[in-house]
């Protein structure tokens, strides 16, 4: 035993084969950024001794006496013990040489990394490796979960409390906690257990529960989740508890019972994988006797969404939502649509991707709710496009499709197509001007089998020329504006586009529908999506775009407006409905985007038909966003002639942080045309460092698309009202879903307005 002397601190190598409670830290954040973790125990660390083996006891004393006989040495006043990574401070300690047993007494501090605790006295068992500390007031180190312990016993990888109390709140009188007959934390698997335990709510037992197992860092564990509860008119009362299966690090799943007191139970289930390649997740809901039906009949959802990776040039991808009736999303609700869905949109891709090819083959699916015209499958289509520079500015690609579409519900009711173009492009970008001039041929030939339509034809075929030119100028000054210096730019550009008409009525329409005519819109080259129509075309396009940037180069304005002016009109029609151009001009596109300050932005998009002086669509957008947490919206939005009814609706959405401790959400959604709310939600939430509760409400159209045969309700409209209450205790489970995010359950779900540029 060697003595060394310090400026009268006595500091003792004591060599004895005693192993160190330890355990590694649980890496957790705090519980929040207003709710710092207690101030540790430990408020000044014990300074490590140098050069102490591992095994060893280090000491430091303001006396020490060693007894040589029974090989005891006893230390007073502050004393300070350091063995391998634990850490013990007490007025008198004895060491036993002999058996590496220590016994503290009085007012003692100990930690070995994991846990703090204060206790009377204190006690190591080197033969069981055991130390023991009665009348213990403990805090994890890392979470800040604490409570106190008539005995408090560590071995290296466990601590044991028994007539304990556990809490996360950082308060010394807190909102919850709970009391068991015996408390047990295992620090390698980051989860705690309790048998006899009672949950106290503001120091009253609420619940009895003979064994529970809870987190005790953020680290991921099989087990119950706290079950939400609501109420509707469609529903009744309902109540969901989740179970949470941790099956492997890459790897887990949650079974969700719901039960609705006018439905019946609903089984959800959800499966998570994730790899270095790809991912997926996989979720099913089923309830086998909807009992508010005349037919009890069996409702279900399933859901599968897969991407994976191999190599560097394939990808593959995977999405499809699959509902019993078109009904299901009104009804029973889902995170992967909303209320609000026409339509649902499934496909399967393959993508090959070098430095000049893409090629893609894909199968994909629309299922449309309500009573429509059933669509097309794509099963399966192969897409590729070649492109190169072949210099001078000069660019070919080649765009290359095969087709095969089936119908839904007429199984003979088929078509192939193919479709190959090839595209010469000379590209001049100067920093002054830019132009773009093009040149392709399209060729498309079709093998229709059908029985309905006779105006299709067997075998038609079509070959289109496309030539478009378009130039851009780009003028640019500084201006100033309230003492502030500005660049302002101009960017008026103009585009030519002629396409030869076709007569292509005895072509089905598979994947064609008529395209946006917004600012964008007027300058693409196609009418139309698809390939089914080509529209022809001998028109000019006429546009301006004009921004301000200030000094840090931010855009703060932007302001664009253009029309297309026809020489001659397009006869190519969709479906039955006139889809010919009439008028001499198009509509008007006029977008308006402000940012009034970093945190205030304006949006406007409107269409405007000058010859009939009306406005064919609008929408309005101003909104103020602080954060997630701050925001609010004011919306305004119509169309006429949609469906031979005018929409015009005003919109309002806001969460507001009332207090640290208090946030409000709410949405309202008014019809002018009608005079009536169509859509209202309201929710309410109290949260602080330890638990929180969420109150929500809504309103809305009941949208039965079976019995409205896909159409609005005529008259006045059925409304579904419901509430929801979540109370949540943090530490032991969590909901991480904003109020923000809550607003996607209304049928009008929040949308960011544009964001300008950088």
């Amino acid at each position: 035993m060697a003595k060394i002397f310090q400026t009268s601190i006595w500091t003792v190598a004591l060599s004895v084969s005693c192993a160190a409670v330890h355990a590694q830290q649980p890496s957790r954040p705090a519980l929040s950024e207003v709710c710092p973790v207690p101030a540790p125990l430990f408020t000044t660390p014990i300074s490590p001794i140098k050069d102490l083996p591992i095994g060893a006891i280090g000491v430091r004393a303001d006396r020490a006496d060693i007894d040589s006989e029974s090989e005891v040495a006893s230390f007073f006043g502050n004393v300070e013990v350091q063995f391998d990574q634990q850490q013990l401070r007490t007025e008198q300690a004895q060491i036993d040489q002999q058996t590496g047993n220590i016994n503290a007494s009085g007012s003692t501090l100990f930690t070995d990394g994991y846990v703090q605790v204060s206790s009377e006295n204190f006690r190591l068992n080197s033969g069981e490796n055991r130390a023991f500390l009665s009348g213990a007031e403990y805090q994890l180190t890392e979470t800040g979960a604490h409570g106190k312990a008539d005995l408090l016993s560590l071995s290296p990888a466990q601590v044991l409390l028994e007539g304990s109390t556990f809490t996360t709140c950082p308060s010394d009188s807190p909102v919850w906690q709970m009391s068991a007959q015996e408390i047990s934390l295992n620090e390698d698997e980051a989860w705690g257990e309790a048998w006899h335990a009672k949950f106290e709510l503001f120091g009253v037992p609420v619940l009895y529960l003979p064994y529970i197992n809870f987190p005790v860092t953020e680290e991921r564990k099989s087990g119950f989740l706290f079950p939400t509860f609501g109420s509707s008119q469609k529903n009744g009362f309902e109540v969901e508890v989740p179970y949470y299966f941790n099956i492997a690090p890459n790897m887990d799943a949650t079974i969700a019972p719901r039960y609705m007191a006018e439905r019946g139970v609903q089984m959800q289930a959800e499966f998570r994988t994730l790899s270095t390649t790809g991912s997926g997740q996989y979720n099913v809901a089923y309830l086998e006797s909807d009992k508010s039906t005349e037919d009890n009949a069996a409702r279900y959802l399933w859901r599968v969404e897969q991407t994976q990776r191999w190599g560097e040039n394939w990808r593959a991808y995977v999405n499809g939502t699959f509902i019993s009736d078109d009904d299901y999303l009104n009804d029973l609700g889902s995170d992967f649509a909303g209320r609000a869905d026409a339509q649902l949109y499934r496909h399967a891709q393959l993508d090959y991707l070098s430095d000049d090819w893409q090629v893609t083959m894909r199968a994909e699916d629309f299922e449309l709710l309500g009573s429509y015209r059933s669509p097309y499958r794509t099963m399966p289509q192969i897409k590729s496009f070649y492109a190169t520079d072949l210099g001078l500015d000069l660019d070919f690609s080649l765009f290359s499709e095969m087709s095969h579409f089936q119908n839904q519900d007429l199984s003979q009711d088929t078509a192939t197509r193919v479709h190959v173009e090839p595209q010469l492009s000379f590209h001049l970008e100067q920093p002054g001007y830019d132009w773009l001039a093009e040149l392709s041929y399209a060729y498309t030939y079709y093998n229709q089998e059908f029985e309905l339509e006779r105006s299709r034809s067997k075998n038609p075929s079509r070959s289109l020329p496309t030539f478009r030119w378009r130039g851009r100028v780009n003028l640019e000054r500084t201006i100033d504006i309230q003492q502030q210096s500005y660049t302002h730019t101009l960017q008026p550009q103009i585009q030519y586009l002629y396409i030869p008409y076709r007569d292509q009525t005895g072509i089905g329409i598979y994947d064609s529908t008529l395209m946006q005519d917004d600012y964008q819109g007027l300058f693409r080259a196609r009418r139309f999506s698809g390939l089914d129509r080509i529209a022809d075309a001998n028109q000019v396009t006429i546009g301006a775009s004009s921004s301000l940037f200030d000094q840090q180069a931010r855009e703060v304005a932007r302001v664009s407006f253009g029309q297309i002016y026809y020489f001659e009109n397009s006869e190519t029609q969709l479906l039955e409905s006139s889809t010919a151009t009439t008028e001499s001009r198009s509509d008007l596109a006029l977008e308006t985007r402000f940012r009034i300050n970093n945190n205030m932005y304006f949006n406007s998009s409107i269409q405007y038909n000058l010859e009939l002086d009306s406005t064919r669509k609008s929408q309005t957008t101003l909104e103020y966003r602080l954060d997630e947490f701050n925001l609010i919206q004011l919306s305004h939005r119509t169309v006429t002639n949609l469906l031979e009814n005018d929409v015009e609706q005003v919109g309002m959405l806001g969460v507001v942080e009332l207090s640290p401790t208090w946030q409000l959400a709410s949405n309202w959604y008014y019809d002018l045309q009608n005079n009536r709310t169509n859509d209202a939600f309201i929710a309410l939430q109290y949260s602080d460092c330890c638990w929180a509760m969420r109150i929500s409400g809504y309103r809305r159209i009941n949208r039965n698309l079976e019995l409205n045969a896909g159409m609005p309700a005529v008259g006045e409209p059925e409304f579904d009202n419901g509430i929801s209450v979540q109370f949540i205790i943090k530490g032991l489970g969590s909901d991480n879903r904003s109020l923000l995010d809550m607003l996607e359950q209304s049928l009008f779900g929040y949308r960011h307005p544009f964001h300008l540029s950088n």
